[in-house]
């Protein structure tokens, strides 16, 4: 087999992030994702700014950290392609490390999770010191490994544009992806010779001793990594970077391989895990983890039809008449402070409030002249949304008039008139 090297070039649009719109995606998505994915018309979700975080400028999350307290799972394949960038590399040997690499990839230990029940448990996600990820670069702010992340990363977004309706989109698009890379990530492992049936065999024995699986510093114990590798300890980046060489090779085949694999698990460990949690914490256990029914994975292409659903509800104008909320303030961009200037070049802040005539700021958007202008239409009368009203002459220079209203219809800047 040629080696990741010999097959990847270091143009190749796999080793850098795929952008979509507004937004950025792992480049493996490309040939991973169904192929018109790649020409959905996506929400900009232009709240959710990480270098200019909204929860740290209106909340009390660590503007260094941000939403990266999190352990996120990041399959073999895409931290082998990882490995092909200087920073790609050091993140796999922090990985080791720290003794949070296995072989489907980076994944981690039950310690690490009981700490992230505890971070929700005390309203500490986003705040907290005891949970980070590895890969998160603190002194820049910028993920190690942007263009390998993994699905969850990828379609996070602390604001929706869309509201719920973008909070589902998103969500469907995320479970997809999951679902993806869990598929490929054992196929692969098994399509270079690793026992993936051994593997889940040695996690069943571990779920029978679950205080000896976890180190107290959050990782992994030695003693349990020895098993679950077996013959490939000491070789752990040879096993990434052998995952990716097959996901390379077969790019053009990657929905069909994925369809057509059935994923594998230890329910046993699964179950110990969600039993340790400490009583303290069961409120934060979804329950139906502990069912004893064998559910078979839903096929990508069943995700997909859910995913292309919800698009499409992203996008419709509903009838009736709307008018600008009274929780809504239009004001001008004073740039009086990191946020407005942040958005220099909007002049106009949109504001909205836990209720009318409140104090309470619950978001803030920042506008263009000609989106405030439109917005201002809604002020003092009610508009049906029909072809007349999209035809007006003075919205027409609103840049994606149509995306631009869904987006305050879903998030209930416009509302709807009710005639009595």
């Amino acid at each position: 087999m040629p080696t990741l090297q010999q097959l990847v070039a270091p143009d190749d649009p796999m080793l850098r992030a795929l952008r979509l719109g507004n937004h950025q995606f792992p480049g493996i998505w490309n040939h991973m994702m169904p192929r018109e994915f790649l020409g959905l018309k996506l929400p900009d979700e232009r709240r959710a700014t990480c270098m200019n975080c909204p929860k740290s400028c209106y909340e009390d999350y660590r503007p260094d950290y941000r939403c990266c307290t999190y352990h996120p799972k990041v399959p073999s394949f895409l931290l082998g392609l990882a490995s092909l960038t200087p920073s790609g590399e050091k993140v796999i040997q922090k990985l080791i490390d720290t003794s949070a690499l296995l072989p489907e990839g980076m994944h981690h230990a039950p310690a690490q999770w009981v700490d992230y029940l505890d971070d929700l448990e005390h309203e500490s996600f986003g705040k907290s010191q005891k949970v980070l990820c590895p890969n998160l670069e603190v002194e820049t702010g910028y993920c190690m490994i942007h263009a390998f992340r993994n699905s969850v990363c990828s379609t996070f977004y602390c604001y929706k544009d869309h509201g719920d309706l973008g909070d589902a989109f998103w969500g469907h698009v995320q479970t997809l992806g999951s679902q993806l890379e869990m598929a490929l990530g054992q196929w692969s492992l098994e399509a270079v010779g690793f026992d993936l049936l051994g593997y889940f065999k040695t996690f069943d024995r571990l779920a029978r001793r679950m205080q000896d699986v976890s180190r107290p510093d959050g990782g992994w114990q030695k003693e349990a990594l020895e098993q679950l590798w077996g013959s490939w300890a000491g070789r752990e980046l040879e096993l990434m970077r052998a995952c990716a060489s097959v996901i390379v090779e077969q790019k053009d085949n990657l929905w069909d391989i994925a369809n057509s694999y059935q994923i594998k698990e230890s329910k046993a460990f699964d179950k110990a895990m969600v039993k340790s949690v400490p009583k303290r914490l069961k409120d934060q256990v979804d329950p139906e983890d502990l069912d004893e029914e064998d559910a078979e994975a839903a096929r990508p292409r069943e995700l997909w039809l859910q995913l292309l659903k919800s698009y499409h509800k992203l996008w419709d104008l509903p009838e009736g008449y709307y008018h600008l909320n009274p929780r809504v303030v239009l004001s001008v961009n004073e740039q009086a402070d990191a946020s407005e200037k942040y958005y220099a070049a909007n002049p106009f802040c949109l504001s909205f409030f836990t209720r009318k005539d409140g104090k309470t700021l619950d978001w803030r958007q920042f506008l263009t002249a000609p989106q405030k202008e439109l917005l201002d239409l809604f002020r003092d009368e009610a508009h049906q949304l029909d072809w007349r009203f999209l035809m007006r002459d003075e919205i027409k220079k609103v840049p994606q008039l149509k995306e631009f209203l869904t987006e305050m219809l879903a998030q209930k800047v416009l509302i709807k008139r009710v005639y009595h």
